[in-house]
C-alpha cells in the first residue's frame, strides 16, 4: 500500500478532480494501481468485497480475570466501598495514571459532573457556558442545579465548542465554563483555560468520552479545576457504569469526595456528616471489573494509537481525504471514533453518505454525513420544561428567560450558515484493535471506492 504518487501528479492524471481513473506512475506501483486486487468492480454494484470478515466483536471485552475479580468481591461480602478496598485502591492508581493528586470514583460520569458543579457552588440564577454538541447528560447536570446552560456555537471543523466565542458569552452570572472533549478528540483546552483564567472562572472538563487523550503531553480532564471521566460500557475504559472526578485542589476535592459519600469527611477530621452530600458512590463490583479492564485498556490504547496514526497517514494520500483537525500539533487522539474530513469536490461531488455506503459494501463499517455534529442539545424538549418550571421562574426574571430563548439560535450547529464540511467516521474503539492486515483492508477499500467513484453518481 505504499505510494509514491503525489497529490499534484494525481490531479494531473484525473479530470476535474475526479478520482475515478485507474492510475500508475511510470515504473512505480501507485496506491491506486495496487488497489482493488480482489475486484476492480465495486461490491455495491455487484463486485467482490475487499473484506468479508466483520470488524465487529462483542463489547465489552473480558476474560477470566474479570470473573475472578468479581468473584473475589462477591465472596468478600464487602460489596459497598465503605468496607471494601477496590474502589479506594483504584482511585489512587487512576490518579497516578492521569497525573493528578486526587481521584474520586463515582457511580457514573454524570454524577461526577453533578458533584463538580455542586461543590463549585453552581445553583439557581447561575450560568454555565457549554456546548450544544454533547450528550444530554452534560446539560442535565446544569439544569438540575437550576442554572442556565449558556450555549456557545461550535467549530465547524471539529464539532467542538468554538473557544474563540466563549469570552463574548461571559456575564456577571457565569459560574463555570464546561467544555466537552468528544469521542477521544480534545477541545481547544489551552485557549479555553486562558479565557477562564483571564476572568477567574473555574473550568469543569467533560472528558467522559476521552480518557487518555492528551494536549501537549497533558491528559484532558486534568487542565480544569475538575475533570470528569465516564466508564459506561460504550466508552473505551469500562465497568458498565461508573465515573471519575479528577482534580488537584485539596480542599475542593475533599468536598467532592464528601459530596459523593453523603457528606462524610474523607479526612475523618470531622465526625458525622459535616458537608452537603448525596450518594454517588461506586460499588466494589464496578471497581473490581474496572481494575482488570484498566490493565486491558492500556494495551488497547497503544494498539489504537498505532493503528489510528497509520491509517490516517495512508488515507491522507488520497486527495480529498484529511485527518480531522487538531488544535495543537502535539495532540493525542484516542480514536473512540475514527474521523476524517471528506471533500466531495475531489470525488465527483459524491456525498460522504454515498461514499460510505460503498465502503460498507466492501466490508468496512464507515458512515458518512454532511455535518460533523448533531442537531444540538439546545433543541431538546427537556430544556423548555426546565425554563417553564417553578424553580427556573423564581431563579430568573421573565426578561432573562426571554433573552435566553432568543439566544438558542446558532448559525453553525443550526446549519443556517452551512459550512460545507462533510465527514467519514467509524467506531474506532473496536475496529482499530485488530492486526495491521485489518488496517490495510480499510485502506484498500477506501482506495478502491475512490478509484471507482465515478460509478457512484
Amino acid at each position: 500500500m505504499r505510494s509514491l504518487l503525489t497529490r499534484r501528479s494525481f490531479m494531473k492524471k484525473t479530470s476535474a478532480g475526479l478520482t475515478g481513473a485507474a492510475l500508475a506512475v511510470t515504473g512505480t506501483s501507485s496506491l491506486y494501481a495496487n488497489a482493488g486486487n480482489k475486484s476492480s468492480k465495486l461490491a455495491l454494484l455487484g463486485g467482490s468485497p475487499v473484506r468479508r470478515r466483520s470488524f465487529n466483536q462483542p463489547w465489552p471485552i473480558f476474560d477470566d480475570n474479570e470473573e475472578k475479580s468479581l468473584l473475589k468481591a462477591l465472596r468478600s461480602r464487602n460489596w459497598c466501598c465503605l468496607r471494601g478496598n477496590a474502589v479506594y485502591d483504584f482511585q489512587k492508581e487512576f490518579a497516578r495514571a492521569m497525573g493528578v493528586r486526587h481521584c474520586v470514583l463515582t457511580n457514573g460520569g454524570t454524577t461526577a459532573l453533578s458533584a463538580s458543579l455542586h461543590c463549585l457552588g453552581v445553583g439557581p440564577g447561575d450560568e454555565v457556558i457549554t456546548t450544544p454538541n454533547t450528550f444530554i447528560a452534560t446539560i442535565n447536570v446544569i439544569c438540575n442545579a437550576h442554572a442556565l446552560p449558556v450555549f456557545v456555537d461550535i467549530d465547524p471543523d471539529t464539532g467542538l465548542i468554538d473557544a474563540d466565542l466563549i469570552e463574548a458569552a461571559i456575564t456577571e452570572d457565569t459560574k463555570v465554563i464546561l467544555p466537552v472533549h468528544l469521542a477521544g478528540f480534545p477541545a481547544d483546552i489551552e485557549k479555553i483555560m486562558s479565557v477562564a483564567g483571564k476572568h477567574n472562572i473555574p473550568v469543569v472538563e467533560d472528558a467522559c468520552q476521552s480518557v487518555f487523550a492528551e494536549v501537549n503531553g497533558r491528559k484532558v480532564g486534568t487542565f480544569g479545576t475538575t475533570g470528569c471521566i465516564s466508564f459506561q460500557e460504550w466508552k473505551s475504559l469500562v465497568c458498565g457504569e461508573g465515573g471519575a472526578l479528577l482534580g488537584n485542589d485539596d480542599e475542593l476535592m475533599r468536598r467532592c469526595a464528601a459530596f459523593v459519600n453523603n457528606g462524610r469527611d474523607p479526612k475523618r477530621a470531622r465526625r458525622g456528616y459535616p458537608f452537603p452530600g448525596s450518594n454517588h458512590r461506586m460499588t466494589e463490583f464496578q471497581a473490581a471489573v474496572l481494575t482488570e479492564q484498566f490493565k486491558r485498556f492500556k494495551q488497547q490504547d497503544e494498539t489504537r494509537q498505532k493503528n489510528g496514526k497509520y491509517l490516517e497517514r495512508e488515507l491522507a494520500k488520497i486527495p480529498g481525504i484529511k485527518p480531522r483537525k487538531a488544535y495543537c500539533e502535539k495532540t493525542r487522539f484516542t480514536y473512540v471514533t475514527f474521523e476524517l474530513d471528506y471533500n466531495k469536490k475531489h470525488f465527483n461531488n459524491v456525498p460522504a453518505s454515498r461514499f460510505a455506503e460503498a465502503l460498507r459494501a466492501e466490508g468496512i463499517p464507515v458512515s458518512g454525513r454532511a455535518r460533523r455534529y448533531s442537531n444540538g442539545c439546545h433543541k431538546e424538549g427537556m430544556l423548555e420544561e426546565h425554563l417553564e418550571s417553578h424553580a427556573f421562574r423564581v431563579s430568573f426574571s421573565r426578561a432573562r428567560l426571554k433573552k435566553y430563548r432568543e439566544s438558542l439560535h446558532m448559525p453553525i450547529i443550526d446549519n443556517t450558515r452551512p459550512s460545507g464540511k462533510e465527514m467519514l467516521f467509524m467506531e474506532g474503539k473496536i475496529a482499530l484493535l485488530g492486526p495491521k492486515k485489518d488496517i490495510d483492508d480499510i485502506t484498500e477499500a477506501f482506495v478502491k471506492v475512490a478509484k471507482n467513484v465515478d460509478k457512484l453518481t
